[in-house]
């Protein structure tokens, strides 16, 4: 399905790891992300995976790089077999969206705000 534009999904979200993916965000966040994940839903699926620029900064984990290196240990073994993919939503100021994709859908796991995943 790499014709297909992405879409997002939240039914994995997984706001326990406050670390990661703190319970309040400041001002303009909300709205940085929502916007960022409409252009991006203008992009289908093969333009997201192979773009390698530095305004998306999309790319997957390589979990022994980072601070989780279980990954995803909230999710069952099905879905943490998955390669975990990251965006940026603006260049530092607003940190990382980490999920995973499934044919078009790209599931939201973490909201890491302070790009944690990765300090």
């Amino acid at each position: 399905m790499p014709d297909e534009y992405i879409r997002f999904s939240f039914r994995f979200f997984d706001g326990s790891d406050e670390e990661i993916c703190p319970r309040t965000f400041e001002d303009g966040y909300t709205r940085t992300l929502v916007e960022r994940m409409r252009d991006i839903s203008r992009m289908t699926i093969q333009e997201f995976t192979s773009t390698k620029g530095k305004a998306l900064r999309a790319h997957t984990h390589d979990w022994e790089q980072t601070n989780r290196p279980n990954g995803f240990n909230s999710l069952n073994e099905q879905f943490r077999g998955l390669a975990g993919w990251q965006f940026q939503l603006t260049a530092n100021a607003h940190g990382r969206v980490h999920g995973f994709i499934i044919d078009s859908t790209f599931y939201v796991v973490w909201l890491d705000r302070d790009h944690v995943l990765y300090s």
